[in-house]
């Protein structure tokens, strides 16, 4: 091998190295600031590399995080829809579809702060019957007729919806999906990551019309509004969306 092969093989070999060096100090900078910014310098540096990937994986993954908490931020139905086309498959997209539904049932405007953090449903319960206080003096009716007022049907529906209030049980949504099989294939998914959470529920997919379409609603009804909340703060706790529903219908 002649000298001047061998000064150029030499050579090669240190700019090879420089270049390496050069490329795992770069790294290790992006890292450091952990901002698309720098992963975005990386990248453009270093487009070839084999930590390029990893560089591009981190920048979809701060992007969602960053379009989340802004979203999560201005709290309006808009934000949290305009999060959904961005990110339909993040972390968080479960989350969206909850708050984005909670918007479309409470009926307020989307550009309205606040209402994704309302309940799905309410209770049926009569108001109470007015009751003055015991040393009111008693005020004189009008004079009605003895025979018109003894005739007044009595309401028969009362013990029914009594009934119906007495079958109302508190529960958990897991999320709100475009189609039925996407809430049921979501619920066999979280129940095997959290079977010791889950254990002893079962499912409940409604179909509801909503200003976003029809939403499949994820539920699981559960024995008290404590185990409710118990199970919501363990899922939420590991990443999962999760709403306490006040109350599940029977």
């Amino acid at each position: 091998m002649g000298a001047s092969l061998r000064i150029a093989l030499f050579v090669t070999c240190i700019a090879v190295l420089g270049a390496c060096s050069r490329e795992r100090q770069d790294w290790q900078s992006a890292q450091t600031a952990d901002t698309i910014e720098a992963y975005g310098a990386f990248v453009a540096k270093h487009g070839d590399s084999v930590l390029a990937t990893q560089a591009r994986e981190r920048i979809r993954q701060l992007g969602e995080e960053r379009d989340w908490q802004n979203a999560a931020t201005l709290d309006t139905l808009d934000a949290y829809q305009r999060y959904l086309l961005q990110h339909p498959d993040s972390k968080w997209s479960g989350e969206a579809r909850i708050r984005i539904e909670n918007f479309a049932l409470s009926g307020a405007p989307a550009s309205q702060p606040g209402a994704s953090q309302a309940p799905l449903a309410q209770s049926p319960v009569a108001p109470p019957a007015t009751v003055g206080p015991a040393s009111a003096a008693p005020v004189s009716p009008p004079p009605v007729a003895p025979a018109k007022s003894a005739a007044i049907p009595v309401a028969a529906p009362a013990p029914a919806a009594h009934a119906a209030t007495q079958e109302m049980r508190y529960g958990v949504q897991l999320g709100a999906f475009s189609t039925d099989a996407k809430a049921t294939s979501e619920w066999q998914r979280i129940a095997r990551a959290h079977p010791d959470t889950l254990a002893g529920l079962s499912p409940s997919v409604t179909a509801v019309r909503s200003g976003a379409g029809t939403l499949h609603r994820l539920r699981a009804a559960t024995r008290s509004e404590a185990q409710a909340r118990e199970i919501c703060t363990a899922l939420r706790a590991r990443g999962q969306a999760c709403l306490v529903v006040l109350p599940v219908g029977k």
